[in-house]
């Protein structure tokens, strides 16, 4: 990267490591006391000055030592991610502490991640339309009330109600509850694919009586993008006031609007592996003196949402990476646990 040599990027990783402690600027002074670097201060402070000059670092005019620039901490993390992260991997976390059921197990991940790090923890859940189906009942409520029941390998639930002019055989419903679970199975909601196969194998009433329940599988409400489950607020504004980052206001307000938060969460749901973004990375003016760090959960190859933190870029990037990703793999365990 740039160019940078081995003793650079050691000074550089030293300078972005005391920062992230402290909070304070690192001088060269403190660098020779309780580094192995094997150079003169003079020679420190000559490659600090380097560094600062390629954008890796920044000279506050009150002090003599040295901050990380956004660039800094960018480069510190893919350093990290490439030689220290994934040997020291926390455990997983068995599904069964998750709890039984999604909500509830979006919601505990959160409370974990949020106390695990003390950064803001974004877990966002399946859309209605994100999973493939696992599972489908077609319920004669009244003789002339149907109940279609979708279950997706997400663990969403999804329920339609049809009212019918006359009584439905209950052997037709009793058959169409098996065509179904036969013919629409591991199809994804909504899709092309799943409206051609609907009516495959039917003739006569049963297409009709298919046709009429039809929307319970293919006219989903547009967008849901999914709900999202915050926790850590409170301490993530009181970390944010500490360390005298401004625009909180413009925080709060993004907060209000979660939509926003899930947009950025999306943005991810492509990524294989964990994904950070780093101050003027973010999207938004309100969040450039924040970091996110984020990783996807799902079913094999499959991502369904989206595991994150949110910080001040003088956040423990460690912690956070090793974090987010136990969560996003415990989540992606109690999935599969749902699917089998």
């Amino acid at each position: 990267m740039d160019g940078i040599t081995s003793r650079l990027e050691k000074l550089l990783i030293a300078v972005v490591e005391h920062h992230i402690t402290t909070g304070r600027p690192t001088g060269s002074k403190y660098l020779c006391q309780t580094g192995d670097f094997g150079i003169s201060p003079s020679t420190v402070r000559g490659e600090l000055a380097r560094l600062e000059e390629m954008g890796y670092l920044d000279h506050p005019h009150t002090s003599a030592g040295r901050v990380p620039t956004d660039k800094g901490y960018r480069f510190y993390v893919d350093v990290f991610f490439q030689e220290r992260w994934r040997p020291r991997l926390a455990r997983t976390v068995e599904p069964g502490e998750l709890g039984a059921q999604i909500e509830d197990a979006l919601k505990r991940s959160a409370g974990m991640l949020a106390e695990s790090t003390g950064l803001l923890a974004l877990v966002s859940a399946p859309s209605h339309g994100s999973g493939s189906i696992k599972h489908v009942e077609v319920l004669r409520l009244h003789p002339d009330l149907i109940m279609v029941v979708i279950i997706t390998a997400s663990g969403n639930v999804a329920k339609r109600l049809f009212m019918f002019e006359a009584p439905v055989d209950p052997g037709l419903v009793d058959w169409a509850c098996g065509y179904l679970n036969e013919a629409v199975c591991d199809f994804d909601l909504g899709s092309r694919r799943l409206k051609l196969r609907l009516h495959e194998g039917a003739s006569g009433v049963e297409t009709e009586f298919l046709k009429a329940i039809s929307p319970a599988f293919i006219d989903l409400p547009d967008g849901g993008m999914g709900s999202l489950y915050l926790d850590g607020v409170s301490a993530f504004f009181s970390r944010m006031e500490e360390d005298g980052n401004g625009r909180l206001g413009g925080l709060m307000r993004l907060l209000d609007r979660q939509e926003e938060i899930l947009r950025l969460l999306r943005s991810a749901l492509v990524k294989q592996h964990v994904y950070l973004l780093i101050g003027s990375e973010m999207p938004t003016a309100a969040m450039r003196n924040l970091s996110l760090v984020a990783a996807n959960y799902g079913l094999g190859h499959r991502n369904l949402g989206t595991v994150g933190v949110l910080g001040p870029t003088r956040m423990n990037y460690e912690s956070a990476i090793v974090n987010v990703e136990r969560t996003a793999r415990s989540l992606s365990h109690y999935v599969e646990e749902i699917y089998n």
